[in-house]
């Protein structure tokens, strides 16, 4: 068997820039009808471009801009810049497209040749009815890959020619293709001018410090049935581009790859988790297959060594079942090893600084760092990175401190304020995803997300201006403003009754709590904003919708210190917001501890008040306790997952082998905690 390599291909990303000199250049594409039905499965190979340029005389250096719709990368000697393509950002494209690929290059001849490769990415998402119904090809706007290129120097517009690779199939969520016995086309034809996304297009600047190689590890492998089928444990969870070698493999022997998270009992590689959008047993839709799991197919070429690492995709697995090659090296022939690649800048002092001699908290803090970086490709910070790839707001507002702490987040927030802002810029309301695919659940109807995940807004203007000072994040004060209002005239009482709620908490809140106190964290943090800005009237209505909404809640929910049903998770969110009346506070303190106690110390809490539970008992003089919480052994807890073998952390406190994601960053807000008090 071949050294297997997995490459974490996430992006980092510069301050936000201006608009780029590609902005009134056309979009180029292969021109071919789109695909919106069953034929988008059929084989649609990957388009090449390529065109010469001449600079003026004695110029030797010069820099080329490039943007794209899809995944896309460029060459100026036939060696690609970051072939795979994933350092493009997924945007709402008909509002913002961010041009992340700007290089100065040396060239030596008078006339050069610039080739592009372009594959699908989010642009061109295959039309899965994710669970079943929802098709985000319907929501999003989309169309064939397409890009456009500026040279500095070169005055003529460029004569762009393509060509079909042998790249014959791609998707950012069930994976690639290639047939290496079709040779690459020879005709170059014609490229089409096309129309493209009607973004404005944004270009970070060159100081983006891209993709830095990282750690090594070694995998094992195994023969499941001798001859046929092998199976590769990587030994940790991880997103990435795998690459594989091929040895001595006959002409048109098909290769299949299949990646999962975890084993079935036979030793197989279990796909359940990961799988998109829940299409497991045929109900993705005409054409789609019937599981739609992460695969990659290779058709040798007859060569004596193949490499083959799939573009235009990327998976979380921790272990590869390579099916039909029986060819490859033995399983202790070659060393097996996984590159970890990592973009995001290690500026943060808090782990930097970090220390501890406790094993525990190391091991939950390499976990957390581990999950976080395995949801940050494609300029989202995502849910889970197999079954949605997803840029909801909840888990935002339950990470985003944690995030902050271990790097520079800044970058990336603030692209991430503006996907929100792009999405809300029509009608005012705040989506649930951004980019927004088309779920709005428990929000105020339409496109509206529920208030908790709304709320991802102000928390990064906050954790943007408390952590860096920066100002640019301010820019958004109006679309909290907008939303404030609108929500406020559709709930006057201040209390909001829907919610998703406190997602995954074995003892939940009820929906209302979470949702009003929310609401009140929204209304207070635009107060704040206000006041910073200088706009005094704004401030004296937001802040007295804040002390409304806290009123009405401390009336209904709180009595005796107990807030609602006085759980975990609803007295952590009480205590945790500020909406427990100050002579209640002491009272409700002790029910959390009981509940706490009750549980032996293991969490019952869910998203949020995991995080609002150990920074409030922390922040209040009972880091005993939180320290309890954290190291917790048995069910539910960190430590569970752990020994469980665990590497990333799983969506829910269960284990779980089938429909949730064992790499979610939610709980991970204990490494916040980690940070601040574990050491």
């Amino acid at each position: 068997m071949k050294g297997i390599g997995i490459a974490l291909c996430l992006v980092a990303f510069g301050a936000h820039g201006g608009v780029n000199v590609l902005s009134d250049l056309p979009w180029f594409g292969d021109g071919l009808p789109d695909r919106n039905g069953a034929d988008w499965y059929e084989e649609d190979p990957a388009p090449e471009f390529k065109a010469e340029f001449v600079l003026p005389p004695g110029v030797t250096e010069t820099k080329i801009h490039f943007v794209c719709a899809g995944f896309g990368s460029f060459s100026l000697d036939g060696s690609y810049m970051n072939p795979d393509g994933l350092d493009t950002l997924w945007t709402p494209y008909d509002k913002t497209v961010y041009s992340t690929t700007t290089r100065t290059i040396r060239v030596t001849d008078a006339t050069n040749t610039v080739f592009v490769r372009l594959g699908n990415g989010f642009y061109n998402l295959p039309p899965l009815r994710f669970w079943g119904h929802r098709l985000f090809r319907e929501v999003v706007a989309h169309g064939r890959p397409c890009f456009k290129m500026a040279i500095d120097g070169v005055e003529r517009p460029l004569e762009w020619r393509w060509r079909k690779t042998n790249v014959i199939r791609n998707s950012v969520y069930l994976g690639t293709e290639i047939d290496a016995t079709r040779p690459e086309d020879t005709e170059w034809k014609p490229a089409a001018v096309v129309k493209g996304p009607k973004g404005k297009i944004v270009e970070w600047p060159s100081t983006n410090p891209g993709m830095i190689s990282s750690d090594v590890h070694h995998g094992t492998a195994r023969w499941l049935k001798e001859g046929e089928v092998q199976v590769v444990d990587f030994g940790v969870n991880a997103s990435g581009v795998p690459e594989f070698i091929f040895k001595n493999a006959a002409r048109g022997t098909r290769v299949e790859i299949v990646y999962g998270e975890r084993l079935n009992a036979d030793g197989s590689v279990n796909v359940l988790t990961q799988t998109a959008g829940q299409i497991k047993r045929g109900n993705g839709g005409p054409g789609a297959p019937h599981v739609a799991c992460q695969r990659d197919a290779y058709v040798c070429g007859g060569a004596a060594c193949e490499r083959f690492t799939p573009p235009f995709t990327w998976h979380i697995f921790r272990y590869a079942e390579i099916r039909g090659a029986k060819h490859l090296l033995g399983a202790n022939d070659a060393a097996r090893t996984v590159r970890s690649m990592i973009s995001l800048d290690e500026k943060a002092p808090a782990a930097k600084a970090f220390e501890t001699s406790n094993k525990d908290l190391a091991a939950i803090h390499e976990m957390c760092r581990r999950t976080f970086q395995a949801n940050l490709i494609g300029g989202v910070q995502s849910d889970c990175p197999g079954r949605e790839r997803l840029g909801y707001g909840g888990d935002i507002v339950s990470t985003y401190e944690a995030y902050m702490l271990n790097w520079d987040m800044r970058a990336i927030y603030l692209k991430i304020l503006q996907d929100f802002a792009d999405e809300a810029a029509d009608d005012g309301w705040l989506t649930e995803t951004a980019p927004y695919v088309g779920i709005a659940v428990k929000g105020e109807g339409g496109r509206s997300g529920p208030v908790s995940w709304a709320l991802a807004v102000p928390e990064l203007i906050d954790g943007l201006l408390r952590h860096y000072n920066e100002t640019k994040a301010l820019d958004y004060y109006p679309v909290c403003t907008r939303y404030v209002r609108q929500l406020a005239a559709k709930h006057p009482d201040g209390l909001i009754p829907q919610c998703i709620g406190d997602h995954e908490a074995l003892q939940r809140a009820p929906d209302g709590v979470t949702a009003t106190a929310h609401w009140y964290r929204f209304v207070s943090l635009t107060a704040g904003f206000a006041k910073r800005l200088g706009r005094l009237d704004d401030a004296t209505e937001f802040a007295a919708l804040a002390a409304k909404i806290k009123a009405a809640f401390a009336a209904k929910y709180v009595k005796d210190g107990v807030v609602a049903n006085g759980t975990q998770s609803a007295q952590a969110i009480g205590l945790y917001l500020g909406l427990v009346p100050q002579e209640q506070v002491a009272a409700a303190e002790r029910c959390l501890v009981a509940a706490i106690e009750e549980k032996g110390y293991g969490p019952t809490t869910g998203i949020f008040s995991t995080r609002y539970m150990l920074m409030y008992l922390s922040e209040h003089g009972r880091e005993d306790v939180a320290r309890k919480i954290v190291l917790h052994k048995g069910f539910p807890g960190w430590l569970h997952m752990l020994d469980r073998d665990a590497t990333t952390l799983w969506e829910t406190w269960k284990e779980s082998d089938n429909i949730y994601s064992n790499c979610h960053p939610m709980f991970g807000s204990v490494d916040e905690w980690i940070l601040r008090f574990g050491k």
